[in-house]
């Protein structure tokens, strides 16, 4: 968990005053250099120093001020460490909360600046299922079992979604009109129902599912084009720095931004329509750029803050959310078509408007309710970013531990290879053919299709490959969702480790209970996974992954593990992938001069690269990757050929 994201819990998730007090104090913080500029010039500084060390020296100063805040802090840290509550009918318990050092803040600057390595410390030392640390004044329960923490989950009448994913994301992130509060937590069921219903659920979810797989099926052949020209390239070629390193054969470019710009091309559509998409050719670029500055700007940070990269993620949103208001305005007042005197054939630009999608749908509530246009598109991002966070992280990190997995193994067979494994379970499914070339000089791009819908829904279909991506997401998954308990409730440890004796804990109304971070405490515990640092493809291949692996009750899973599915078994399928060598300065200028000869170089002296999984930073529900992931692509050899049956003279 990075500053941010531990930043954001600690001020959005504890009392109220820091709540209000945040913004005011960034501010102060960013004024702090030109306040100290001025009282430099004008000699403030000097004055203030005079007075506080008129008597003393500034060692004397700094020894009171050390031993005054021992005597302070050390009662403190003794006595928070001995306030674990017991009761011994039933032996039930409170939760027991860590020992800290300083009142009222108490564990606040813990979660902000130790973050995940603090909580991992906290986890490996507890000798309970479950947790719980104090930020300013706001209890939260950290469960550290599987099984109790599927107990909780069930409790769900004493548990509420709390406000700190209910409305203050929607309402710093998504820019949420702040007057539509009431209306909108009023109508936030129907609005979460609508959703489940027109993409998420029945025959509506698969409609979606079969145009992606569609549309995945047309482009996939194209991922690479080998063209040298970037006007005759595709969309997603032109944003990963794409280098041709074999003529038409071999090209490089960056695989997360190349995967980002193609899978926004098929998953996009079915769910805004297919004018959106064309007429913001941004948009797969911009929600990347959202999803690796969520928390900074679920925060409400300001401009001048000093991050990299921040203030292009505010225009990236400012696009974002001027694009849905012109979506929803569309949809709202549809634009009259202009048909041509001359040709009654043509009936004009098509509109967001033309097609019924499930955002049509959603529009239609919003209207029946009267809803503001920025409050509609608020709420479309954050839907449509929901998904996107789910799915394309995901998909680049499972073809990259998939290939590192393989490339580790250095098995001689290739068909006793995790990508050799993969291919022979999905190639019935995906079925990749190479079709008769109409001319020797050009030869037919390869085609793929995707059999069955249904097959992408089954829950035990492709096993390995299900194990592959549910093993991505026990690595990768983290989010922040939060819930708050009405009421209290009482769980039971299934797991004791004292036989006969049931452990029971109480967990007290108002408190939190930290599930997303639970969940990836849990992914990463040496207690509930063996080697839990290493990845394993065929970790859930016998065995059902837990729930802070999936989440069965999530309503978007289902869809986003379908076009995993496809997205992964179609890129396997048509496309050899490698390492790309790491360059020097030297490569670059070899390289350079070469193509200022107009030369080739030559075939030897092209180096093997080695697969490195980079390093991951925070997004809203997956970890994203940092930097870039240069690969090697070219197209997967010895496809089945597809017969052309040619009918003769006499034929009917």
């Amino acid at each position: 968990m990075g500053v941010f994201k531990g930043l954001f819990v600690s001020v959005y998730a504890s009392n109220g005053a820091i709540r209000v007090l945040f913004l005011p104090v960034c501010y102060v913080l960013l004024s702090i250099p030109f306040v100290l500029v001025l009282a430099r010039y004008y000699r403030i500084d000097s004055s203030i120093a005079s007075f506080l060390f008129a008597e003393r020296s500034f060692t004397d100063t700094l020894l009171q001020v050390f031993v005054s805040l021992v005597a302070f802090l050390l009662p403190t840290r003794i006595i928070s460490a001995r306030s674990q509550s017991v009761s011994q009918d039933g032996r039930k318990r409170r939760v027991q909360q860590m020992p800290y050092w300083i009142p009222g803040v108490r564990h606040w600057a813990n979660v902000v600046f130790g973050g995940e390595g603090w909580m991992k410390g906290l986890r490996d030392s507890s000798i309970t299922p479950i947790i719980a640390y104090n930020a300013a004044g706001a209890k939260h329960n950290i469960v550290l079992s599987p099984p109790l923490l599927d107990q909780l989950l069930k409790e769900s009448n004493s548990l509420d979604e709390a406000e700190i994913t209910k409305w203050s994301i929607l309402r710093n992130t998504f820019n949420m009109p702040a007057n539509t509060k009431t209306g909108y937590l009023e109508l936030r069921p129907e609005i979460a129902k609508t959703i489940e219903n027109e993409l998420f659920k029945g025959p509506t979810m698969e409609a979606v599912l079969a145009s992606s797989l569609s549309m995945l099926s047309e482009s996939l052949p194209d991922l690479i084009t080998f063209n040298s020209s970037i006007v005759d390239q595709m969309p997603w070629e032109r944003v990963a720095g794409l280098d041709l390193t074999e003529e038409t054969v071999e090209a490089e470019c960056d695989l997360f931004g190349i995967i980002n710009e193609f899978f926004c091309n098929a998953i996009i559509p079915p769910i805004t329509g297919t004018p959106f998409l064309e007429s913001y050719q941004l948009l797969a670029s911009d929600l990347a750029t959202f999803n690796q500055f969520y928390y900074p700007l679920a925060l409400g940070l300001p401009r001048l803050y000093p991050l990299p990269g921040l203030p292009g993620a505010m225009l990236a949103k400012k696009r974002l959310l001027r694009n849905f208001e012109r979506l929803f305005d569309e949809l709202t007042n549809p634009p009259k078509k202009k048909v041509p005197d001359d040709d009654e054939s043509v009936s004009g630009e098509e509109t967001d408007a033309d097609t019924p999608t499930p955002f049509t749908a959603l529009n239609n509530l919003f209207t029946k309710h009267d809803m503001p246009i920025q409050a509609r598109a608020a709420i479309a991002l954050q839907l449509l970013h929901s998904v996107f966070s789910g799915v394309v992280p995901l998909a680049c990190w499972t073809i990259v531990h998939i290939h590192h997995a393989a490339a580790s193994a250095n098995s001689q067979d290739t068909k006793e290879t995790l990508i050799g494994m993969l291919l022979a379970e999905t190639k019935l499914w995906a079925e990749a053919v190479q079709p008769p070339s109409i001319h020797p000089s050009f030869p037919a791009p390869p085609e793929i299709s995707f059999k069955s819908i249904p097959k992408a829904l089954e829950s035990n279909s492709f096993p390995l490959l299900r194990s592959c991506i549910n093993e991505t997401r026990r690595f990768y998954k983290s989010s922040v969702a939060t819930l708050k308990l009405n009421k209290s409730i009482t769980v039971t440890d299934p797991e004791t480790l004292r036989p006969g004796i049931q452990e029971k804990w109480e967990l007290d109304t108002g408190s939190y209970i930290d599930i997303g971070i639970s969940q990836s405490l849990i992914n990463t515990s040496a207690a509930n996974f063996l080697t839990p640092n290493s990845y394993k493809p065929d970790r859930f291949l016998h065995t059902p992954p837990p729930s802070s692996v999936t989440s069965p009750s999530a309503p978007y899973e289902t869809l986003t593990t379908a076009l995993l599915l496809a997205f992964v078994a179609g890129v396997l399928q048509l496309w050899d992938i490698t390492a790309a060598p790491k360059k020097t300065f030297r490569d670059h200028m070899q390289e350079a001069q070469a193509a200022a000869a107009g030369e080739k170089q030559p075939q030897a002296s092209r180096k093997a690269g080695s697969w490195v999984v980079p390093g991951a930073g925070d997004g809203a529900g997956v970890k994203v990757p940092r930097g870039e992931v240069r690969v090697r692509i070219r197209r997967r050899g010895r496809l089945p050929e597809r017969n052309v049956v040619r009918r003769g003279k006499g034929s009917r």
